[in-house]
């Protein structure tokens, strides 16, 4: 601690203590005067404003006006709820996840399956809400063939395999234009191959990929070239060959 450092906190301690005063203390050190002078004056401030006390009167007034401002300003108080409704609103989320879960288990259930009925519920939910009708029935075509496919040895799960797979047919040979006919053609194509891959066959299916009039259209042969035919050209003389004048017979008397 310095000279200053010293002399500051002596003079702090005997104006603390009443020994002093602010005009003593500069009185007894002239030199630092100029920089004692505002921090001593700044340290009896303080001193003061610790010394103050609130009057009751004070105490008093702030607290009406504390309540006055409470009861303008209520503040909102969280929502209770009823056990019934938190009761209510804990089922309601269990149900929503036994549904979730549920509807992802179906995905995967074949006919005859306990689930696949929910399967068949959560497929029609899904096609009702989405904007692309035909894009939904090719995925549920595909997973009609897909059960036919590993049931194909069972003929009670096979025939209702085979209704849902009809039921899409007829939806797809409806919804058939030139925007998405050659999209359907050739999905459909590809479900005829693997159903006669396990030995299925679909009339419905036959019908759409066959068109109107019975059997499938034999290819038209593409037209054959004949050959043109070049007549034969005398041979070619050169220039300034003269040609030997043909013999001429001689008569014999």
């Amino acid at each position: 601690m310095d000279n200053f450092d010293l002399i500051l906190d002596n003079c702090l301690k005997e104006m603390s203590s009443g020994a002093s005063s602010l005009d003593e203390c500069l009185a007894r050190h002239p030199e630092h005067a100029a920089q004692l002078r505002p921090l001593l004056q700044t340290a009896l401030k303080i001193e003061r404003g610790r010394a103050i006390q609130s009057s009751p009167a004070f105490k008093a007034r702030a607290r009406e006006q504390l309540y006055a401002h409470m009861q303008a300003h209520p503040r909102l108080r969280a929502r209770q709820f009823s056990p019934a409704w938190r009761v209510t609103v804990s089922l309601a989320a269990l149900v929503a996840a036994f549904f979730v879960t549920g509807t992802a288990f179906a995905q995967s259930a074949l006919p005859g399956e306990s689930l696949y009925s929910w399967k068949l519920s959560s497929e029609r939910a899904w096609r009702a809400v989405a904007p692309d009708k035909v894009a939904v029935d090719l995925s549920l075509a595909d997973r009609r063939v897909g059960e036919l496919t590993a049931i194909a040895s069972d003929p009670a799960r096979k025939a209702e395999a085979l209704n849902g797979y009809n039921e899409v047919l007829t939806r797809l040979s409806s919804e058939r234009d030139a925007q998405n006919d050659e999209s359907i053609v050739q999905t459909l194509k590809t479900h005829k191959e693997k159903l006669s891959a396990v030995g299925v066959s679909v009339p419905d299916l036959d019908n759409i990929l066959v068109p109107s009039g019975g059997a499938v259209p034999t290819p038209t042969p593409a037209p054959q070239l004949m050959p043109t035919i070049i007549p034969s050209l005398p041979p070619i003389i050169p220039t300034g060959v003269i040609p030997s004048p043909p013999a001429i017979p001689t008569l014999k008397p």
